[in-house]
């Protein structure tokens, strides 16, 4: 089992048209994106190739094609929010995310609105 994350390292503003691919809106800032694969301990396993700022953490795991070389590795792994949607076999799940909560509040009721409650 490994854990994967990625992290913005951030970098100087370059002047010019190249400036633009290094500039995450997420974060505000100019910089390099990363995505590091560590055992339970903490020791680091494997680190991608830098990519620029303005990748997501999902894009950057398709682009080095993360999930094909776990499973030839035959490790699980978990992964944040970020990562929802990367592993595209059910029955053989490669890694395991979080589930991100309801925007809105579920009402249950049998197809009837709901009617207030009189009290006596």
């Amino acid at each position: 089992m490994v854990l994967l994350d990625g992290t913005p390292i951030r970098t100087r503003r370059r002047t010019g048209a190249a400036n633009r691919r290094n500039y995450s809106g997420k974060h505000k800032a100019h910089g390099l994106l990363l995505l590091a694969l560590t055992d339970e301990k903490g020791r680091l396993v494997w680190i991608s190739a830098a990519r620029p700022g303005r990748s997501s953490e999902i894009t950057t795991a398709r682009h080095n094609k993360l999930i094909e070389h776990l499973r030839v590795a035959g490790l699980g792994a978990l992964g944040d929010l970020g990562f929802i949607g990367l592993d595209d076999d059910p029955d053989n799940p490669v890694l395991i995310t979080g589930y991100k909560a309801a925007r809105t509040k579920l009402t249950i009721f049998n197809g009837e609105i709901p009617m207030p409650v009189q009290r006596a």
